[in-house]
């Protein structure tokens, strides 16, 4: 009896007798240490109630069906001293010569290895589906923002009298949206900032990084909705290129500085302020992009504010920073 003991007591199983009631009649070493019983119990306590409770359904379903003369099994699980392992567990009904279930036999074996790599791979996998379907919603909308931009290029193309700059027009829009995009939905962008916010400076910077040296920034970093990215990618683009035209920008002394800042309601501002450029006085005629813009910006619920001052045009942006149903060009 000994001998036979040992043996058990040499399996990496866990290996329980169970009574048909459902109590303890006997286990090994190995079982005893997974559920904290010494091992020189007299035993008879229930069995069940000494797994985690996640799993005390499945294993009373697994006794009912081996009460009744049937192999059971399901996925076991304990914590005791605050190890987690998980189990593969077998309950075999032990039948006497007439056929009558006696007690119940039942091996667990060790798959906390596997059960960890399984749930790993399949949290790898949601993950890569999320980035696949963020993939996939990022390339309609380049689609959809590249066709809009082909658009705008085209009748401020054709307002302007000059249709052969068109695709200057169309690369410069291009090009700005391609700096912010590679600033805030680089890999490393991405690990630092939620996948549905952009951090302000990031873009900013991005956008005007043709004009460094001829620009500030100041703000508190924030966040703001992704969906707003595209909205202020254009007026930044907008800006400089009207101020290269006929503002600070266009000579060696102008300065643009870019503030920005929350509301109270929740919403955003972007102030876009020149000095030492030549004196500024407002156009007789609205320009096609800047009226293009605005009706972009009214679209998703914002507003732009211009003030022609003598010293340099101040230009706030203010958009809302919850979610928006569409961008319209």
């Amino acid at each position: 009896m000994a001998f036979e003991r040992s043996m058990l007591d040499a399996s990496p199983d866990c290996i329980k007798v169970i009574s048909v009631e459902g109590e303890l009649i006997a286990m090994n070493r190995t079982g005893c240490l997974a559920l904290g019983v010494p091992e020189d119990s007299s035993f008879g306590m229930a069995w069940v109630p000494l797994l985690s409770a996640s799993v005390h359904e499945a294993a009373y379903a697994a006794l009912d069906k081996a009460r009744d003369g049937v192999n059971a099994r399901f996925a076991g699980r304990s914590d005791h001293g605050g190890r987690v392992r998980y189990w593969d567990s077998l309950l075999t009904p032990v039948r006497d010569t007439g056929g009558t279930v006696q007690v119940i036999l039942c091996v667990s074996r060790d798959v906390t290895e596997r059960t960890v790599m399984e749930r790993e791979l399949e949290r790898a996998m949601k993950r890569q589906k999320l980035l696949a379907e963020e993939l996939q919603h990022r390339i309609k909308n380049v689609f959809a923002v590249v066709a809009g931009l082909i658009s705008l290029s085209q009748r401020e193309a054709e307002t302007a009298g000059v249709p052969d700059s068109l695709p200057e027009l169309l690369r410069g829009k291009l090009s700005a949206l391609a700096r912010a995009s590679e600033a805030v939905f680089s890999p490393a962008a991405i690990m630092r900032h939620d996948l549905d916010e952009v951090v302000v400076s990031e873009v900013v910077r991005a956008v005007l990084q043709p004009y460094e040296g001829r620009f500030t920034t100041n703000g508190v970093e924030r966040s703001v909705s992704r969906q707003n990215m595209t909205t202020i990618v254009l007026f930044l683009h907008e800006m400089a290129t009207n101020s290269m035209k006929h503002g600070a920008l266009g000579n060696a002394l102008g300065k643009v500085s870019v503030e920005w800042t929350p509301y109270a309601d929740d919403a955003f501002g972007l102030v876009w302020r020149e000095a030492g450029g030549p004196p500024v006085k407002r156009p007789e005629v609205e320009g096609f992009g800047t009226g293009m813009l605005d009706r972009m910006v009214q679209s998703v619920g914002g507003s732009i504010i211009r003030d022609w001052a003598v010293e340099g045009l101040v230009a706030e942006l203010r958009l809302p920073n919850g979610p928006i149903a569409r961008e319209v060009f």
